[in-house]
């Protein structure tokens, strides 16, 4: 796929992602389980659509982003993406925000359903998903360590000299490492879809959604400043994040 091509699909998805956000937040409330579960299956789709999409792409310029903004790449990505350990975390933070704010009502045996409602159960595996997706990342960072070192495509000779470099041995285990990556972004949110109700769930995408446009409009309003815009990136993409929240 042409680089091109690829930015005007990222874009595209991205586009895509606005839409879903809006569809998922209208309908978190909807008494119609089918209806979330429905909705929370096209969101999960639609990351699989970009990870596949990537990976026709050259492993060089997907693991470089070219698509992103200089913030984004060096704020948010690992990998060429965010770390899925982000998505639990995020799920840790929302769920005590609103465990916080309905705790009077929980006292009183009032339920939400909602993500600060999650039961024993529920957070006990919620751990056991952070802990195996921490082992992983840390499998996967190691193993890009050792590609950017040149272990198994570099020779090097007695004086320390490279000798030769197996060019496409490097770029063969890039793209290894970062479909991988990608493999383990989408078994944690499935991971994550699967132990949450369907109204959880929704919750926790749409503050996901929130994440990356929220760093994709301050990325762009850096830029922008950078560029000579002047006045606060944080400011107008902060404030605009805030707002999606309420």
């Amino acid at each position: 796929m042409e680089l091109e091509a690829a930015t005007r699909r990222f874009h595209l998805w991205f586009r895509g992602l606005r839409a879903l956000r809006r569809d998922l937040s209208s309908a978190r409330w909807s008494d119609d389980p089918a209806q979330l579960s429905a909705l929370v299956g096209r969101f999960v789709a639609h990351l699989e659509s970009y990870c596949a999409a990537r990976a026709e792409l050259d492993p060089v310029w997907a693991l470089s982003a070219p698509w992103a903004s200089p913030a984004e790449r060096g704020a948010a990505y690992w990998l060429a993406g965010w770390r899925p350990t982000t998505l639990v975390h995020l799920l840790y933070t929302e769920s005590g925000r609103r465990f916080e704010a309905q705790l009077p009502d929980l006292l009183l045996g009032v339920r939400s359903g909602n993500l600060g409602d999650l039961t024993p159960s529920q957070l006990a595996r919620v751990d056991e998903l952070q802990r195996r997706t921490v082992a992983e990342e840390d499998a996967l960072s190691r193993e890009m360590a050792l590609v950017q070192e040149g272990h198994g495509v570099v020779e090097v000779g007695g004086g320390g000299e490279v000798v030769e470099l197996d060019v496409s041995g490097l770029v063969r285990r890039v793209r290894e490492v970062l479909d991988r990556a990608d493999a383990l972004r989408l078994r944690t949110m499935k991971g994550a879809v699967e132990i949450l109700q369907p109204a959880q769930a929704a919750e926790l995408l749409v503050a996901a959604a929130d994440m990356e446009i929220g760093f994709r409009e301050f990325g762009r309003a850096a830029a922008a400043h950078h560029e000579g815009g002047g006045g606060d990136p944080a400011a107008g993409a902060g404030g605009r994040a805030a707002r999606r929240r309420r």
